[in-house]
This record gives structure tokens, sequence and C-alpha cells, in this order.
């Protein structure tokens, strides 16, 4: 028998290691080739259609495909089933055994010398058992440390979304600027040409010296370069954006201005309130410390017995039974008497990580005080900037509009109308940076207080 079997189990070995072989670079190359066609079709079913793409727009779209929040959403479902399985602790276990035996001799058993048959050469038996806890308080508070646990995933979730969202608006506040930028750059491009154009003349006519036609030239090609690095600046934001968005970076995307992000005035004081109790991450070190809780109660239970109670119905073919079908019913009770002092210092390890926990809060607390002074000063620093480079910016154009005037009139040297020209593009890019800036800290204020750019909580606290 076992010379015939032995050629069946090696082909079924050799079926089930074929089965198991991975190749890797055939796998890499199927991805490869399947991924890039797959993002694109994504993409195109996302933007096409839609024209330019406000930030709400993005936001919305960021967070229906950005890997990270379906990864969050993915621990989010495995949390539920984790709390689903453990909730089969309460629930009756029913279990069915089938065997058959077959005996290649007639079993005997001799009394003085006559051996008389025990039982049947083949047997098949068939058992449907039912077993129910009654008693198991550790099965309990473990439940509640997997709901818990749930809750904690939702709100991890709904951090990851706020994490999004802030990205998603830092990149296109971002855009707009380097859009702004390059009309700005454009037009003092055009503006060096025609006065480098003007110096040659004059340079050709000896009115000019060589010296500052190099300076102009100088002015001319620095424009050109940052004409250029504001062109792979505006690239690389893009496709930053459309990466956070879950989409293909090499997609073209159109966005438009919409109304600035504001911050509502408030004392410090206030907004920090408000972070304490908006910020996921409190609720999550609120959540941290029920659950240690449940540690030390679980700790507590192992102390105790678990009762529980089985029943069980077989069935034999045997035919020396008297009986063929039994029901056997009974209680069983387990406590641990001594496992070598584990139980004992498992509780006292669970008082330990729930004084952890407690400190853990106050860290976080701590922390979130310490982002929202941060963000604050960060906000109202970026406005005072702001105010100083749009004051800037007015008497730059002053300046340039009055040194204007003077050279047509011959009153000024070459070398004061460049330097008109100059101050004039400098103002200008600072009171686009600064206004980027304003809109960047103000989106982070807004973040570290828990508070959506609407100017609502993100998101239900569950």
């Amino acid at each position: 028998m076992q010379v015939k079997w032995l050629p069946v189990l090696c082909l079924l070995l050799s079926a089930v290691c074929g089965c198991g072989h991975f190749d890797g670079q055939k796998t890499r190359r199927e991805h490869a080739e399947q991924f890039p066609a797959a993002l694109a079709e994504l993409t195109a079913g996302e933007l096409s259609g839609k024209g330019a793409l406000g930030l709400k727009d993005c936001v919305d779209i960021a967070l229906a495909n950005n890997l990270d929040a379906q990864a969050a959403q993915i621990n989010k479902r495995l949390a539920n089933l984790d709390r689903k399985i453990a909730f089969s602790n309460f629930l009756p276990h029913v279990n069915i055994e089938l065997i058959h035996y077959t005996s290649d001799k007639q079993q005997q058993i001799g009394v003085h010398g006559v051996y008389l048959p025990m039982s049947d050469r083949s047997v098949t038996e068939t058992v449907l058992g039912a077993q129910q806890v009654i008693f198991a308080p550790e099965a309990w508070f473990l439940y509640e440390a997997y709901t818990k646990n749930e809750n904690i995933t939702k709100l991890v979730a709904r951090r990851t979304r706020d994490l999004i969202r802030l990205q998603v608006t830092t990149l296109y506040f971002s855009i707009l600027s380097l859009e702004q930028a390059r009309g700005t750059i454009d037009a003092s491009l055009a503006q060096a040409g025609e006065l480098l154009k003007e110096l040659e003349a004059l340079a050709g006519e000896g009115l000019a010296m060589p010296s500052q036609v190099e300076q102009m030239r100088t002015i001319f090609l620095a424009q050109q370069v940052n004409l250029t690095e504001n062109t792979r600046m505006q690239t690389e934001a893009r496709s930053a954006l459309l990466e956070a968005m879950g989409l293909s970076p090499f997609a073209a995307i159109h966005l438009k201005a919409g109304a600035p992000l504001t911050v509502e005035k408030q004392d410090l004081a206030d907004q920090i309130l408000k972070a304490m109790l908006q910020r996921p991450e409190m609720y999550i070190t609120d959540t941290a410390i029920e659950i240690r809780k449940d540690d030390v109660r679980m700790a507590i239970s192992r102390f105790l017995p678990t009762i529980s109670v089985f029943g069980e119905f077989s069935h034999s073919t045997n035919s020396f039974f008297k009986f063929s079908d039994i029901w056997t019913f009974g209680v069983s009770g387990v406590l641990n008497v001594f496992d070598g002092f584990a139980n004992i210092y498992a509780y006292q390890a669970a008082k330990q990580r729930k004084a952890q926990a407690f400190i853990a809060r106050e860290q976080t607390c701590m922390q979130i005080m310490l982002e929202v002074i941060r963000a604050r000063s960060q906000y109202e620093r970026s406005l005072d900037n702001l105010q100083l480079a749009e004051q800037e910016l007015v008497a730059a154009k002053a300046f340039l509009g009055e040194t204007q005037s003077k050279w047509r009139e011959g009153l000024l040297l070459t070398s004061e109308r460049l330097n008109a020209v100059t101050r004039h593009s400098a103002a200008t890019a600072n009171v686009l940076a600064a206004g980027f800036q304003t809109q960047v800290a103000a989106a982070t204020l807004l973040d570290v207080m828990g508070v959506s750019p609407e100017g609502n909580a993100h998101g239900k606290i569950n």
C-alpha cells in the first residue's frame, strides 16, 4: 500500500510546490506595465470635464484617492473585524467530528483462555458538540478593548485626512503663488529686455557706459533664469499635488483661485482650548487610557475561574454498543492556581502601562499647546511680513514712476533707473511670497486647532 501511494504523494507535493513558485521579475514587469495605465485611467476620470479646480475640488479628490487615506480606511475595517472576532467568544462554539477506522484484524479480548470480539472491525463515529462560556470576565474586557481600538482607528483615519487636507492646501496655494510670480517675472523680463535695448542703443552713441549695459544684461539674464526656475518649481508642485490627490504626477492640472483662508480672531487660550477639544490625538490618548484600564481589569480577571457548559451528541456504528446514540452534558471550570507568578506580574505591568498612558496624554497635551503657540506666532509673523511687503511695493511703484519721469527728462543717471527697476521687481516678488506664506500659515494654524478651512471641525468625533 505504501509503495502504491508514494508516486501519488510525490506528484501532489510537486504540484503544491509549483503553485507556490514566485517569479519576482515577471511580477515586477507586469506591475510596472499595468500600474501607470491604471493610474492614467483614474486620473482621466477624475479630471476630465472639470476644468480648473478650486481648493475644495482638490481636497475632495485627494480624500477619495490618496493612498494614505485608503490605508487608514483598511485599518478601520480590520479593527472592525477584530472586534467582531472578539465578540465570538460570547457565542456558542459548535463542532462536528467524523471518525472512521478499520482494523486489519478483529480485535478480541481473552477471558480464561476464551477470546471474544470486542468491537466491529470497521467503525464510524460521529460527534456533535457545543460549548458555551457562561463566566469569562476577561473576554468582556478584551471585547471592550477591541471596541476602543476600533474607535482609535477611526480617529487615526480622521487625522490622516486632516494631514492630507493640509498638504493639498499648501501645494494648492504654492502653485497659485508660482503662477502669479510667473506673470510678474514675464513683465519684469519684458521690461528688462526693453531697457537693455535702450542701453545698447545709447552705448552705441556713447551716451551709456559699457558697464551699465552689462549690468542690465545681467538683470535680463537673471529674469530669464527666474522664469526657467519658476517653470521647474511649478512642474514639481503640480506633480506633488497630483500625487497627494492620488493621481498621476504626469497629468496636466489647472487651478482657479478661491477665497483666501482666514483665521477667526481669538485669544491664544481659546485657540488652545479649541485644539484640546477637537484634535483627534487627544481623543486617541483618552481612549488609550481606557484600554489600559481594561488591561488592568483583564489582569485581575485572570485570578477568577472560567466556567462553561457543554453538550455532546455521539453516534457510533459499532454493533457491540448497546446504545448507538448518546447525549452527554456537563459543566467545566478552570481556575489558574499557580503559573509562576506570571499573573501577578501581568497585573503589575498593566498598572504601569495605565500610568504610562496618563503620562502620554499629558505629553500630547503639551505638544498640541506648543504647536498652537508656534502656529499662531507664525501666522501673526506672516501677516506682519505681508503688510510690510505690500508697503514696500507701494513705495517701489512710486519710486519707479518718479524715476521713469525723471529719466525721460534726462535728470537721472542710467544706474538710478536700473536700481528703481530692480527694486520694483524685488518688491513684487516679496509680496507674492509673503501672500503664499500667509495662506500656508493660516492653513497650519487651522490644522493644529483641529478646524477645517471652512471653519468647522474636521469630521465628527466618535
